[in-house]
């Protein structure tokens, strides 16, 4: 490492960084780096949260075991077929009214990782530690970042929401402990910074950010990143290149993503309109990527849209927003928008898993390396049924998991899954909120 050692810094955790004119950048292993030590492929861990349910007929494979036949709304996964699992007849007890009176959609995303009854009351919350944070305060402490939390639009941590309950719940999916949410970002040139680049003091990141708005970082680095290449062995170069490339890829996105800056308030606001919904769903599964390729993190969370979320899709031709068109009272031509709309998250999905797909770290592909949960905490959203979820668990965790099946686990609580997840993860424990005991996924 003595060539080129003045080019580096480690983080605390021996987390690489490339230096270049006042900017740190993140650095995936590198074994011409790390020496003797030998590079693992860990085993990430997501969860991708949407709403509102889906028309179970049209996502149901009809048959069970691994010869099943591909159902409508899940073709666009059809070629991934081997590599994901459909899991149906999972429940949370604890998203169901229980006495509690209205507030479905509330208690569905805000029980969809924690399998706990939450408070009900628009002054303040009460929730579980979510399931991504049971594995991040076990194993946070090996990355970057202990965990990413992402979402399509700004966290919230107040005011009422849905009948009754606070909007913490339907806007952070996450959750630290009882009372801490881990409010997620929507920005996707502050999650890039946030990843990839560290400034050396001086002005503050959102000056500097603004001053170099026209350029890449990795204009920043190009010098640094010729004299380091230098230093590396041929498979050390060849995934150097692929992660400058990825990254120059996603900075642009990111980038194009940006709304103008208004210098009179200093300060940005990051929504974006509809018609810029999917190339925001994408950037962000981009850099959840970019930060499983580096490893940034491991733990990833993404609320692609929250519960009772009325996201409209005119470019499907569809005129009615999305959680009023849920409640279809059966009429024909609203379960046929309901099905566009659950296709088109479901392209989302794919999106994503073929990018795992095809980006190789260390000789296997991050799909191979990892596990990704997709799903909602309602099924019918005509009934707000919290019964027979639609889950889909994708990716094969180094080896640890069989996808390629329909299985079917009547009645069984959800957090069950999560049991299996966490011990396939590394960071077993013997009970999670109401669970049972684990399934029989492997």
């Amino acid at each position: 490492m003595k060539p080129f050692h003045n080019l580096l810094e480690l983080s605390k955790n021996r987390r690489a960084f490339l230096k270049g004119a006042g900017v740190s950048l993140i650095l995936p292993p590198l074994a011409s780096i790390a020496g003797d030590k030998a590079i693992e492929n860990p085993v990430r861990m997501a969860f991708l949260h949407v709403p509102n349910g889906k028309i179970m007929k049209k996502w149901t494979p009809t048959t069970l075991g691994k010869n099943y036949q591909i159902p409508q709304t899940l073709k666009p996964l059809e070629k991934l077929k081997n590599d994901f699992q459909v899991i149906t007849g999972l429940k949370h007890h604890f998203a169901e009214s229980n006495g509690d009176g209205g507030g479905d959609h509330a208690r569905a995303q805000g029980t969809f990782l924690t399998g706990v009854q939450v408070l009900k009351s628009r002054k303040q919350a009460r929730n579980g530690i979510s399931v991504d944070q049971v594995a991040s305060q076990k194993s946070g402490y090996k990355t970057y970042l202990p965990s990413l939390e992402l979402s399509t639009r700004k966290g919230r941590l107040s005011g009422a929401c849905d009948t009754g309950y606070n909007c913490m719940y339907q806007y952070n999916l996450a959750w630290k402990n009882e009372r801490e949410p881990m409010v997620p970002q929507s920005s996707p040139e502050i999650v890039f910074n946030r990843l990839f680049t560290l400034w050396d003091g001086g002005k503050s990141n959102q000056q500097k950010k603004m001053e170099v708005a026209d350029k890449s970082v990795l204009d920043f680095m190009l010098q640094s990143a010729k004299s380091l290449q230098k230093n590396l062995g041929k498979d050390d170069t060849q995934k150097l290149d692929q992660y400058f490339t990825s990254l120059r890829d996603a900075e642009k996105k990111a980038n194009r993503l940006k709304p103008k800056v208004n210098l009179s308030q200093c300060s940005r606001d990051f929504t974006l309109p509809p018609q810029n919904y999917q190339e925001k769903i994408e950037a962000l599964m981009d850099l959840m990527v970019l930060a499983w390729e580096v490893d940034a993190t491991r733990i990833c969370t993404m609320i692609i849209a929250g519960e009772g979320s009325n996201q409209t899709f005119p470019e499907l031709g569809i005129k009615s927003a999305h959680h009023s068109l849920s409640h279809h009272r059966g009429l024909k031509e609203n379960i046929e928008a309901l099905e566009k709309i659950d296709l088109f998250y479901v392209s989302r999905l794919a999106y994503f898993l073929k990018k795992l797909n095809d980006k190789k770290v260390n000789g296997t592909s991050l799909l191979e390396q990892s596990m990704v949960m997709y799903g909602s905490g309602i099924s019918d959203g005509n009934r707000h049924s919290n019964d027979n979820l639609p889950i889909l668990l994708a990716g094969h965790a180094g080896g640890k998991l069989s996808p390629g099946y329909h299985r079917e686990y009547k009645k069984q609580p959800m957090t069950n899954l999560f049991l299996n997840m966490l011990e396939v993860f590394g960071t077993p424990v013997n009970a999670f909120a109401d669970s049972t005991g684990k399934l029989s996924i492997v």
